[in-house]
C-alpha cells in the first residue's frame, strides 16, 4: 500500500518522534513513558516518570517562563573526585535571562541521606550549575502538592492548542480583538456558543492568550470550564 505523504505538512511530518530510545535510556526503571507536544517551545518529546510530566506541564503555563529545554546536552562535573557524566532533565529560561537547571527526582532519591546513583548524579549536577554559574533545582513530588488542579488544566489547555494547531482561526481572533477593545470580563461560554465560531478553534485561540498572559483566570483552584471567568490583562 502506497502512503501520499504530500497530504502531510513538512512540519506536522517532522514532529513525528521514535520512543524506542526513551524506552531503552529507561532500562529497567519502572516509570510511566509520556510523549508531549509542547505548545510554548513548539516541540514533540518524551518524558520519563510522572513527577518530570507534571513540571513539564506546569511550565507551559508559567508565565515567567520564556522557554525550556527538555533535552539538553550531557555535562561533564566531579563527582567524588572522579569525572561524571551527567544529563540534566530541563534547562529553564525565565524573563530578564535568568536561567536554571532543573532534575526531578523522587522525595526518597533527593534527600540528603540519598545514596547509589543519585547521590554522585545530583553532586556532579550542583558542581557544574556552580561552575556554568547557573541556578540548580532538583523538584520533586513534594513540589507538586496543592497543584494537582492547575495541572489539569494546563494539561487540557494544551491539548486544545495542540488539536487546533495549524488550523486558521481569523474569524476567533477577530472576535477575541473586538472583545479586548472592550477591556470587559466575560464567561468562556458566552464566546463557545457563538453560532459563527469554531468551539474547538476557539477554546485553543483562548488558551493561547492565557499562556500569554494576556488572559487571565483562576487555574490554580478551579477547573476550567464553561463556566470560568476570564479578563485581560491589565495594561
Amino acid at each position: 500500500m502506497m502512503i501520499d505523504l504530500s497530504d502531510y505538512s513538512v512540519s506536522e511530518f517532522r514532529r513525528r518522534i521514535s520512543v524506542t530510545r526513551a524506552m531503552q535510556a529507561r532500562a529497567r526503571h519502572q516509570s510511566n513513558l509520556w510523549v508531549f507536544d509542547s505548545p510554548k517551545i513548539g516541540r514533540r518529546f518524551t518524558v520519563a516518570g510522572d513527577v518530570a510530566f507534571m513540571h513539564i506541564v506546569l511550565l507551559e503555563g508559567d508565565v515567567d517562563v520564556v522557554e525550556y529545554e527538555p533535552e539538553p546536552k550531557p555535562v561533564m562535573s566531579m563527582s567524588g573526585g572522579e569525572p561524571y557524566e551527567t544529563t540534566l532533565d530541563a534547562i529553564v529560561s525565565f524573563r530578564g535571562g535568568r536561567e536554571e537547571w532543573w532534575e526531578f527526582k523522587r522525595k526518597s532519591d533527593a534527600k540528603a541521606s540519598r545514596t547509589g546513583r543519585s547521590r554522585n548524579q545530583l553532586d556532579a549536577q550542583a558542581e557544574a550549575a556552580a561552575s556554568a554559574g547557573r541556578s540548580y533545582r532538583t523538584l520533586t513530588e513534594e513540589d507538586l502538592e496543592g497543584k494537582e488542579i492547575l495541572f489539569n488544566n494546563w494539561l487540557s489547555l494544551c491539548a486544545a492548542i495542540t488539536r487546533c494547531r495549524g488550523r486558521p482561526r481569523f474569524r476567533e481572533a477577530e472576535i477575541l480583538c473586538r472583545r479586548m477593545s472592550t477591556g470587559h470580563s466575560f464567561r468562556l461560554d458566552e464566546l463557545m456558543q457563538r453560532n459563527d465560531v469554531d468551539p474547538a478553534i476557539m477554546l485553543a485561540s483562548i488558551a493561547e492568550l492565557l499562556q500569554k498572559d494576556e488572559l487571565r483566570t483562576d487555574l490554580a483552584d478551579s477547573s476550567f470550564c464553561r463556566s470560568s471567568i476570564l479578563s485581560w490583562r491589565s495594561t
